[in-house]
């Protein structure tokens, strides 16, 4: 009986071995951080619970995907704090990409106090912290891909993720006084007063 226990333990613990030389690492972690073995469509739901509106096709400079929160932030003025309602930072920029860099160069304004950026920027949804207001081509990636009804690829959907027909703020400015907006109604972008006040949408790319 005692052999038989004894051979009964080595054989399960050869398997056991067998199991781990044979499994990648990367099954045995649970947590689906968005890395470059995980692949998503169209509004699809992302590792942080948002959706995905933005598929760049390969993975470089650290991300392929950008996922939108599960819902608005708030609703608020583009910044706050002295003079930068009236000064032009110009750092920020339209493309995609470039949400990021346009929130850091918005929140190291002088004289910022509060701003949409800073209230994406401090998101933390689920185990996620890297949230940022997108910019305005991001957003409009946004409004087509999740909210228009028909996406770039021409797919007819019904439209995901809670977007008011309202406008929501873009990182990108347009002069010291304004800075850009999408219609999540009409789909036109335009140019409205930093301190006016619309709906805030927090991104992250991954």
């Amino acid at each position: 009986m005692k052999k038989t226990i004894f051979q009964i333990l080595t054989v399960s613990l050869v398997m056991i071995g067998l199991f781990f030389a044979c499994t990648p690492l990367d099954n045995l972690d649970d947590d689906d951080n968005g890395d470059e073995t995980a692949t998503y469509n169209l509004r699809d739901t992302g590792p942080a619970g948002g959706l995905i509106f933005y598929d760049k096709g390969s993975y470089s400079d650290g991300w392929r995907y950008l996922e939108a929160a599960p819902s608005d932030q708030s609703i608020g003025v583009w910044i706050v704090g002295g003079a930068t309602q009236t000064m032009e930072n110009g750092n920020t920029l339209l493309t995609i990409g470039t949400g990021s860099a346009n929130t850091t160069f918005i929140i190291g304004q002088t004289g910022h106090s509060d701003s949409a950026a800073q209230l994406c920027k401090e998101q933390v949804i689920g185990i996620y912290d890297d949230w940022f207001l997108p910019s305005l081509y991001e957003l409009k990636k946004m409004y087509i891909n999740l909210k228009s009804g028909t996406d770039e690829n021409g797919i007819i959907y019904t439209p995901v993720g809670g977007f008011a027909s309202v406008g929501y703020w873009s990182s990108s400015e347009l002069s010291a006084t304004h800075a850009l907006a999408q219609g999540f109604n009409s789909g036109t972008h335009f140019g409205d007063e930093k301190s006016d006040a619309y709906n805030i949408r927090a991104v992250r790319a991954f």
